[in-house]
């Protein structure tokens, strides 16, 4: 049963870490660095979600991979 607890563990943090990730760069790249000339950067304010949902996602990476190897250490 632990097996597969951390198996469902790891794959949860392998796609938290793909949606942290994503979004992240979404913010950065997309909004901070694509927008640096214009006139407008009202996205550096509104986009403010989408970076914290990409550090939650991250964060949420970080537990998950702790779970996952509690549940294999324990044969």
């Amino acid at each position: 049963m632990n097996r597969i607890a951390g198996a469902a563990a790891s794959l949860a943090a392998l796609v938290s870490l793909i949606i942290g990730v994503a979004a992240t760069k979404w913010y950065v790249w997309d909004i901070g660095i694509e927008q640096a000339g214009q006139p407008d950067r009202s996205m550096l304010f509104w986009g403010l979600p989408i970076l914290f949902i990409g550090f939650l996602a991250i964060g949420a990476f970080v537990a998950l991979v702790v779970v996952a190897r509690n549940a294999f250490e324990k044969r």
